[in-house]
């Protein structure tokens, strides 16, 4: 009668997520046994009945993982292929049962709710566009990617003081503002690259920074003078418009620097020859070695001058820009006047005939 009672409480259990039209998803193993990947989780703000993860309770990394839409627009949205929005406290602790690491990458999330007891987020390659924090809570994250979304303002992360690595590459940044990075004195890694950033005040930065990436922004100056970034040892310039660099300011402010990518700005010759020469007397680094091909003397473009083994973009020409706009202005010019005359002919064509 026991054995009875027991399979059909055990039945009943079973039962509960059919009865309710819970979904269940599988956590499969990863690559550690304190990790699990789920497939294609189905979850939005305010869902009833929630979905559930079976995963083994020595499990604390979980990475969720959405199928790719090779060519994808606003219709696959539309269409609710995006099966997963968001991810806010609820689906954090009652869903995936308060993971310390967490995984989101290419599922097209909208909207961040960062939970409190999170150490490691990496949210890569989203549509991130809102992340949202509470001033009067704190928080553990230690780890947090947000890399190729689209995020324009940093104001919600300035309350995350327990950061030391924040990816911030490849989103919609203009500017930086001050308070953004006030209270993070434990961030020691710090990637800005492929923004629009058009000004930075390195003033506001955190002195606590090691790497910083400015890769691919336009800017066309960076003030040394002031600061102080005592165990930086990289920072990558690579890719914006500076015409020149004062490198006695720059190793006074970051005196253990040994990594300054600065290839691919539009430096005059002369000048970036002198630049060249001052940081190799420091023993500082000016090119990404691994971009360079070891059997080829020169990888530059043809738009481009190579120094050492660094390329840099040949700049424009004073004037440059006026001869061209002015010789698209005559080519026009031309053809009107062109269109012009064939027009009067054919008319005074059919007047005389």
């Amino acid at each position: 009668a026991y054995s009875v009672s027991a399979s059909f409480f055990l039945f009943c259990v079973l039962l509960i997520p059919l009865a309710s039209g819970a979904h269940v998803y599988q956590c499969s193993p990863g690559t550690e046994p304190t990790m699990c990947i789920v497939n294609n989780l189905a979850y939005t703000s305010g869902q009833d009945p929630l979905p559930q993860v079976n995963r083994l309770d020595a499990v604390n990394r979980i990475q969720l993982r959405c199928s790719r839409y090779y060519y994808y627009t606003k219709w696959n949205s539309y269409a609710s292929k995006d099966v997963l929005q968001v991810y806010d406290e609820v689906l954090h602790s009652k869903v995936l049962r308060n993971p310390r690491s967490a995984t989101v990458i290419n599922c097209h999330l909208r909207t961040l709710v960062i939970p409190q007891d999170l150490e490691m987020g990496d949210f890569f390659n989203n549509n991130v566009h809102v992340v949202e924090t509470d001033p009067a809570q704190s928080y553990n994250v230690r780890y947090l990617d947000l890399s190729h979304n689209n995020l324009n303002d940093l104001g919600n992360l300035s309350v995350l003081v327990n950061l030391e690595t924040l990816k911030l590459e490849g989103n919609a940044f203009v500017e930086i503002k001050p308070e953004t990075f006030a209270r993070l004195s434990n961030l020691s890694v710090l990637n800005l690259g492929y923004n629009h950033i058009l000004k930075i005040d390195l003033k506001v930065l955190p002195k606590t920074l090691t790497t910083l990436s400015l890769i691919k922004n336009s800017l066309t100056e960076i003030d040394f003078t002031s600061v102080s970034f005592t165990m930086m040892s990289e920072l990558d310039v690579e890719r914006n418009v500076l015409t020149g660099l004062d490198v006695a300011s720059l190793m006074r402010a970051c005196p253990a620097l040994h990594m300054l990518p600065i290839e691919y700005n539009p430096i005059p010759k002369n000048e970036a020859q002198r630049i060249v020469k001052e940081l190799a007397k420091n023993n500082v680094t000016y090119y990404n070695e691994g971009d360079k091909a070891s059997d080829s003397d020169s990888s530059c473009d043809s738009d481009e001058y190579q120094i050492e083994r660094a390329c840099f973009s040949i700049p424009e020409t004073k004037g440059s820009g006026s001869f061209l706009k002015a010789f698209v202005l005559i080519l026009i010019v031309v053809v009107l006047l062109g269109v012009f005359g064939l027009s009067a002919r054919r008319i005074w064509y059919e007047m005389r005939y």
